[in-house]
């Protein structure tokens, strides 16, 4: 009802594109701090997180590599937000195809992205059926969860925009966190004595001593996460977040540079604390409650709230579940949206020499993100292995794949067109070929070998072509000369101009 609400109240508020997509680059602090974070987590994460811990041990906690992710925010991110404030970007492929310039750059990425958006968020709604027909036993369907789940995200997307997609992820932030606890709290008091503390003692003492033990050790109870296993779950799960669509164009909504400051501060600290309370679950209530034998991991969650704990404590669990799940969803509904419409659409009508209104690109936009909900929805109803099982492999190695052509665009003054798309492509076929027909070797993962091949071949296919002045003037010398005195080159040229002419 939230939701509805507030995406309704906006609904006359959104016919211009800036305000649509970017909240009018006016997020504050606290918002922006919020909507990071629970685009980041997921239905994946609340219920994912503890289920791999379960099965995996505690060593998949390398996920939490988001404390790298935070400082990315104040270097990479605060790059980027210039480069937005300075000229206008709202998504990756936008930024991307100015600094390579080239057209059919940034139209590869808008549909690369665009297409591997759908296998994503059919997880996230997934996640709300199944979750919500465990947690009901049966009483609300797999169908009539997802139904319902869907009308709600669309609606409140759809009418409301970046600015509700914002303002809920700070409720769903609160919600959220503050229903973890409560699941922590009452699980641990109502089957251990002595409070919570003394309660969580107890707890990890039965699994200590339990034919689950190995779930308190790195490797786990399978032995999967070694020191490099460990590496390829940090990198794959926290690390090149910043580079997921949802993520990267929250770069372009701050309203400042504190925004950025606050970020690298508080993000940390955020990440450690729900990654923390997954683990308590994961590792030490689950194994306690549950024993080593849960035929499927994926529903520890659900199975502790509703078998272990008072039944107002289900309705808990829901509602944290739909606070991490609707965050994710709505986010990449609307970058999708966003790059369909301005990316493909208004920039293919500019190309022809056609000026497209700001309310006809919202409109676009929103029939994309039905189209985007419609795709979603026949995955999510007909779970066809080869679709979700190996879309989904691809959706995160692919998303990181801009990592290389972001990070060298915005520092090296050499890195070429022709370097981003060498090595793009190249990542890409290493992460399929690794994927499904080739074991990576040396137990790297077929993101990782993706990465280090997109950067080595993007490094030497730039080194050996040219980069024109006006590119590295714009992008990378006037945005140096913005950080370090807060000016433009341009308007310290144009005020000189201007003094000469008086």
């Amino acid at each position: 009802m939230i939701l509805l609400w507030d995406g309704i109240r906006r609904l006359f508020k959104n016919n211009d594109a800036e305000t649509y997509y970017t909240a009018n680059r006016g997020v504050g602090n606290l918002a922006l701090l919020a909507t990071v974070a629970m685009s980041i987590f997921s239905g994946l994460s609340i219920y994912g997180y503890p289920s791999s811990i379960y099965a995996n041990g505690v060593g998949h906690l390398s996920g939490n590599g988001g404390y790298i992710t935070a400082l990315m925010f104040c270097t990479i991110g605060y790059k980027l937000w210039i480069q937005g404030k300075e000229y206008g970007f709202k998504s990756p492929s936008e930024y991307l195809r100015n600094r390579y310039y080239s057209e059919g750059y940034g139209f590869f990425v808008a549909a690369l992205l665009f297409l591997f958006i759908i296998p994503y968020i059919a997880t996230q709604v997934i996640s709300i059926g199944t979750g919500l027909e465990v947690s009901t036993a049966g009483m609300v369907t797999y169908g009539a969860a997802v139904g319902i789940a869907c009308v709600v995200i669309a609606t409140h997307t759809l009418c409301g925009g970046m600015s509700s997609v914002a303002w809920m992820d700070t409720f769903h932030f609160f919600l959220g966190y503050g229903a973890l606890a409560l699941i922590i709290y009452f699980v641990t008091t109502t089957n251990f004595e002595g409070g919570l503390i003394n309660g969580l003692q107890q707890a990890y003492e039965v699994t200590k001593n339990g034919a689950h033990a190995a779930v308190l050790s790195n490797p786990g109870p399978k032995g999967t996460f070694t020191v490099v296993g460990n590496i390829n779950n940090a990198l794959a799960g926290a690390i090149a977040n910043l580079f997921w669509p949802h993520i990267f164009v929250r770069c372009f909504m701050a309203k400042g540079k504190k925004n950025f400051q606050i970020m690298a501060a508080f993000l940390p600290i955020f990440y450690a604390l729900c990654f923390f309370m997954l683990a308590v679950v994961g590792a030490i209530l689950a194994p306690a409650l549950l024993g080593p034998d849960v035929a499927n991991p994926d529903t520890v969650m659900p199975l502790l709230s509703t078998q272990f704990a008072p039944k107002f404590v289900t309705f808990i669990s829901i509602l944290a579940l739909c606070a991490f799940a609707i965050s994710t969803t709505d986010s990449f509904l609307l970058v999708g949206g966003q790059m369909a419409a301005e990316d493909i659409f208004v920039h293919w009508k500019y190309l022809k020499g056609e000026k497209v209104e700001d309310k006809r690109s919202v409109r676009w936009g929103q029939i994309a993100i039905l189209f985007l909900m419609f795709a979603m929805l026949f995955i999510v109803f007909t779970r066809p292995a080869s679709i979700t099982d190996n879309a989904y492999k691809l959706s995160s190695p692919f998303f990181g794949m801009i990592m290389p052509a972001t990070i060298l665009g915005l520092y090296w003054p050499r890195a070429s067109k022709e370097g981003a798309w060498a090595g793009t492509i190249s990542g890409l076929l290493v992460v399929v070929m690794f994927t499904f027909f080739v074991k990576p070797p040396l137990g790297i993962s077929a993101f990782l070998w993706g990465l280090i091949i997109n950067f080595v071949v993007m490094i030497a296919v730039s080194l050996a072509t040219k980069v024109p002045e006006e590119i590295v003037e714009k992008y990378i010398t006037n945005v140096n000369n913005i950080i370090v005195t807060g000016n433009s080159c341009y308007d310290v040229v144009d005020g000189a101009v201007g003094k000469m002419v008086r």
